[in-house]
């Protein structure tokens, strides 16, 4: 875990020189998981949830039109729904169980941010880069999850981009901002078949809103 995330992160030690800003970024996270199963059409996870965002960042190679920047930090992900529970004696007699499942992940980018100024002290931007996000730990009312964890067939690293867009406010030596960003994965968290054939596809779809606060040294 550690090699990887220092080569994704590679760009923070090495241009600490050319740095320009540190960044601070705090918001919640908005995020629903998807369950495609071959043996029922029924929908897990139909609900979404909210979580945490947390980064701290540097910017560098700062430009008036672009810049670099990589952060390190901390996202919740996950889902909610509800299941249909058959009972053993009686098959007629149905009942339905709230889902909750909570996944927490080290997150690490290095993103190549456009930005176009209006004026003196308000900048608009987008930007987007290769991301990397580690799975520490999950939460689940429901064991889900555990099955494939204990089959090790649960990917602990999702790696893909982060996409985003947004807009900073310059005050002396301060950064103000907000930023809206998606995180779109190229792997999933489950993507198992089992010897019987039957497949399973469990990936994350996940929105940040975060407030932003820089100081530029």
């Amino acid at each position: 875990m550690r090699d990887a995330i220092l080569t994704i992160f590679f760009g923070l030690i090495v241009t600490c020189s050319y740095g320009q800003t540190i960044n601070v970024r705090i918001g919640p996270s908005f995020s629903n998981l998807n369950w495609d199963n071959s043996a029922s059409g029924d929908e897990v996870f139909n609900k979404s949830i909210v979580g945490v965002d947390v980064l701290l960042g540097i910017d560098y190679l700062d430009f008036k039109y672009f810049n670099l920047s990589s952060n390190l930090g901390y996202i919740q992900k996950g889902g909610s729904g509800t299941i249909v529970v058959t009972a053993i004696h009686n098959p007629e007699e149905i009942t339905t169980t709230d889902v909750k499942t909570k996944l927490n992940f080290i997150t690490a980018n290095t993103i190549f941010e456009a930005k176009v100024p209006i004026i003196k002290f308000i900048t608009p931007f987008i930007h987007t880069g290769p991301r990397l996000d580690y799975l520490l730990s999950y939460d689940e009312n429901v064991n889900l999850l555990k099955g494939f964890d204990d089959l090790k067939k649960l990917n602990k690293f999702i790696y893909g981009l982060i996409v985003g867009a947004g807009i900073d406010f310059k005050i002396s030596k301060f950064k103000l901002g907000v930023a809206f960003d998606y995180y779109w994965n190229f792997n999933k968290l489950v993507d198992f078949t089992s010897s019987s054939g039957f497949q399973n596809q469990i990936f994350d779809k996940t929105f940040t809103l975060n407030a932003q606060l820089g100081y530029k040294f």
